[in-house]
């Protein structure tokens, strides 16, 4: 097994450092767990480093990065990339900007090759740079469109008067139009140098041939220090301040924040723990005080700390009529911060889930790496195991100490960002009484119950397929055990193929109701206990609902396993639906249904789908709709689950470093009520004969429209062919990226996928553009879709999305939390054998095979439209 000891994760002995003659710094760490490489390109060059005149330029290069060099092509570096079995992207942000290609080992050196050759040689060629702004504007009118996005943005300014993180950080329209070629390069040649860069690799290569390699590829560079400008530092007291805005939004974003130090200071481990206490987990203070109190319907805490500064910010979703009493709630637990009035038990709670995060975020080659290259970039990459250290002794003292120095109410701003149908909270500095800690009710103290023992039962031997043990409880409960040490951790789960298309039309959301509540007590835990319990075993008890399946699912640290699997029996087995609990569901769920409007991507995606498949159950989103979640009360959560778990095939899976016979027996004895049973049929949807399209009309920067035609159903052969459409069609590379994002500028987003579902698949298409160029975008995607139609895609376009597909599916099984879906979705709606042929049946997908799908499925007749249209 495993060690849960970081430091014995990332042992120094297994981390190679070097700094090559130039300055570029690689770090390499070998781990052979899963046939994946990632390369991590760590450029420290930021929104920070932007002078006041060319704000957004480190975006802007971002952006141009991809787009070619001396001897790759526009499009090149994706294609190729691509065709290596991998997917790149990048992010900037205030303090760095980084590239990142994850692929299959063996591509390791093609890969680098293509890193290697876009930073020393991008061209930044004015043609393109013109089209790119027209992609990058768009992206920016985007953001404006993103509540939450607009709310924290804006906090930012408030907060600061002369510190660069004021800005709007990609730019306004104005100042990117502006931007020259001239001022992208001179940015890169200042910034993209050896010795302002880390080069971070990880995964199933040779520590010394990757080092050889970065010496071959970087090696003759050429030196030179960065002369760093991040601007003026911020000085004095933020005070109190007060910011309200108005717009076509259907929730209230309520925002508060406190100036606080960089990453380096001693007080930031204690001031991430605060935000820990506050909103991580269930169990948190603000879940139990705002979310639970109906106040919000989500409340998240965290510390943001980018290399010179930092921002601690508590954000929540409200209805407009509870702002107010949010606001205060919030402050309310941050004076009992300030007071000291934390108990040891919440410490260790946050220990026990910070360690799992930590785990978690380790088990794949790119979280590797980029804990190598961030941690790097503070000074060494060994302080990442100092900072795990040093937020693992902290006490409750010390979460006060920093809580009384940086979080105070005289620090503090907020920004309230409403319906503009609502009233006004408050206006000037003294909205800033909107954040008055109110009289609020103490929270109690929760200690977790002591697990009962498990009467370990047995079960039939076990039938091993495909790596996967299947064993059978005494009720004949199939339950699927896939054994894997890379990690001292193991997912679980419980899986009933009776999701939200089985809810009656008038009951539509009954399901993800029940699914919520049914982890809101049972007839031995109240909700606070159940949530204290998971926490402290340092996992989260989930519910999840799609439209196939009804699941709970926990993940925890190896070694208490047993308790984990006698909680979650607990609750899929007895849920009492309390009635308070169901009503503070219900809240929630109805403000889902709202904000959903919000959601500029997955809204108009909905409406395409519900335009497509009409009174159909594939043509409701999961959380249903407003009339039916107001009309369901707690017996028909309680019927809905008992149809949960005896309707459909109900089964237990888990991954992860265990015993294979002694975790299914422990299974077996836990879920000794559960029993199997066959589920009804839903009828087979009918795609409709001729074009429909369901319109909305927003006060938003964009048109988004999402186009729905059918695809292959989830056990259907040509669902392979399928994948590989999607593929050739999006994404970096992508023929419609390529075509109306690089060439014609309509988008910042833009692509095509496959859903497959069990009675019917659909291709979705999407694109956000402006209002004016709506028809414009409509007309580009029935273009590519009728070329599909009647053009053979090319053999090369073929191969690089079979090489793709291929990639994607290893990477993918990196982590056991994908292993655990990738199985229980196979043993549910198809066959565990799938993933073993996976390559075979993606390898013999023809070019016609293509097209003769396409040309069945593309008919422009018979498309299924959604569109949220700007004005």
């Amino acid at each position: 097994m495993a060690s849960s000891d970081p430091n014995q994760l990332l042992d120094p002995a297994t981390v190679h450092r070097t700094v090559l003659p130039n300055g570029l710094t690689v770090l390499v760490r070998r781990d052979a767990s899963a046939p994946v490489v990632a390369i991590n390109t760590f450029v420290r060059a930021g929104y920070f480093d932007e002078s006041d005149d060319v704000v957004g330029v480190a975006h802007v290069l971002e952006h141009m990065f991809f787009k070619g060099t001396p001897t790759r092509g526009v499009g090149e570096i994706a294609r190729q990339t691509k065709a290596s079995g991998g997917y790149l992207n990048a992010h900037t942000i205030y303090d760095h900007t980084s590239y990142y290609t994850v692929l299959p080992a063996a591509s390791f050196r093609r890969g680098l090759e293509i890193q290697a050759d876009a930073f020393r040689n991008s061209l930044i060629d004015a043609g393109e740079l013109e089209r790119e702004l027209e992609v990058i504007i768009q992206e920016v009118r985007r953001k404006r469109d993103n509540p939450s996005a607009m709310a924290t943005e804006s906090l930012y300014a408030l907060l600061h008067d002369a510190h660069r993180i004021r800005r709007w950080r990609m730019g306004t329209e104005d100042e990117l139009r502006e931007l020259t070629r001239d001022q992208l390069l001179g940015f890169y040649r200042a910034h993209y140098r050896p010795s302002n860069t880390i080069l971070s690799i990880a995964g199933g290569i040779n520590a010394d041939t990757a080092m050889a390699e970065a010496h071959r590829l970087y090696g003759d560079m050429a030196t030179g220090q960065v002369a760093r400008d991040r601007g003026p530092d911020e000085s004095g007291n933020a005070g109190p301040r007060y910011s309200e805005m108005s717009g076509d939004v259907a929730q209230t974003q309520l925002v508060l924040g406190w100036r606080t130090p960089p990453l380096s200071d001693p007080a930031t481990p204690a001031l991430d723990l605060a935000a820990m206490l506050l909103s991580a987990g269930r169990a948190s203070r603000l879940y139990r005080a705002v979310r639970e109190r109906q106040l919000a319907s989500s409340v998240s805490a965290y510390n943001y700390t980018p290399t010179d500064v930092g921002v601690f910010v508590v954000h929540a979703e409200c209805d407009p009529q509870h702002t107010v009493g949010a606001a205060r709630a919030i402050s309310a637990q941050m004076e009992s911060l300030r007071a000291g009035e934390i108990a040891h038990f919440e410490v260790e709670r946050v220990r026990r889930l910070f360690e799992s995060r930590w785990l978690r975020r380790l088990e794949t080659a790119e979280g590797r790496a980029t804990h190598l290259a961030e941690w790097e970039a503070q000074g060494a990459w060994e302080l990442g195991e100092d900072y795990y250290d040093r937020f693992l002794r902290l006490d409750g003292a010390a979460v006060a100490d920093a809580a009384s120095r940086f979080l105070g109410p005289g620090r503090r701003g907020c920004v309230v960002y409403r319906p503009r149908t609502a009233e006004p909270v408050a206006a000037g500095v003294a909205g800033s009484l909107v954040a008055t800690p109110g009289s609020e009710p103490a929270l109690s103290h929760m200690a977790p119950l002591g697990a009962p023992a498990i009467a370990v039962r047995p079960t039939s031997r076990p039938d091993t397929r495909h790596g996967v043990d299947v064993y059978r409880s005494e009720q004949g409960v199939p339950i699927l055990v896939r054994r894997r040490t890379t990690m001292p951790m193991v997912h679980l789960a419980v899986v009933s193929a009776a999701g939200a298309a089985h809810d009656e039309a008038d009951r539509a959301g009954v399901a993800l109701l029940m699914g919520r509540a049914s982890i809101k007590g049972t007839a031995r835990r109240s909700a606070e206990e159940i949530a204290a319990e998971a926490e402290f075993l340092g996992g989260t008890v989930g519910a999840s609902v799609t439209g196939e399946t009804t699941s709970w699912s926990i993940s925890v640290p190896s070694s208490r396993f047993e308790s984990a699997v006698e909680l979650l029996a607990d609750i899929v087995q007895n849920p009492a639906f309390p009635e308070d609990a169901v009503e503070i569901e219900r809240a929630v769920a109805l403000s889902d249904v709202a904000s959903f409007r919000d959601d500029m991507y997955s809204y108009p995606v909905h409406l395409a789908v519900a335009a497509a498949y009409g009174d159909h159950p594939y043509g409701r989103p999961a959380f249903g709709s407003e009339q039916a979640l107001r009309a369901v009360g707690a017996g028909d959560l309680r019927e809905r689950h008992v149809r949960s778990i005896a309707r459909g095939r109900t089964a237990i899976g888990i991954v992860g470093d265990v015993d294979s016979r002694r975790a299914a027996e422990v299974a077996a004895g836990a879920f000794g009520t559960l029993s199997r049973h066959e589920g009804g049929v839903l009828p087979r949807p009918i795609w409709p004969e001729r074009a429909r399209e369901l319109v909305e009309e927003r006060d938003k920067a964009q048109t988004a429209l999402a186009m729905a035609f059918p695809a292959p159903a989830r056990g259907d052969n040509e669902r392979f062919t399928a994948r590989l459409i999607s593929i050739m069609a999006s994404g970096l590379g992508g023929r419609f990226f390529d075509e109306l994002r690089e060439r014609q500028s309509l988008a910042y987003t833009v692509g095509v996928h496959s859903a497959e579902r069990p009675l019917a698949g659909t291709f979705i298409a999407y694109i956000a553009t402006s209002a004016d160029k709506e028809d414009r975008a409509r007309q580009g995607l029935l273009r590519e879709f009728e070329r599909l139609r009647v053009e053979l895609v090319t053999t090369e376009e073929l191969d690089r999305a079979k090489e793709y597909a291929v990639g994607a599916s290893a990477i993918r099984r990196e982590t056991a939390g994908a292993l655990l879906s990738e199985m229980m979705d196979a043993w549910l709606f198809g066959a565990l054998s799938e993933a073993a042929e996976l390559e075979r049946r993606i390898r013999a997908v023809t070019r016609e095979d293509v097209r003769r799908l396409a040309a069945a499925c593309f008919d422009p007749s018979k498309r299924a439209e959604g569109i949220v249209r700007g004005r």
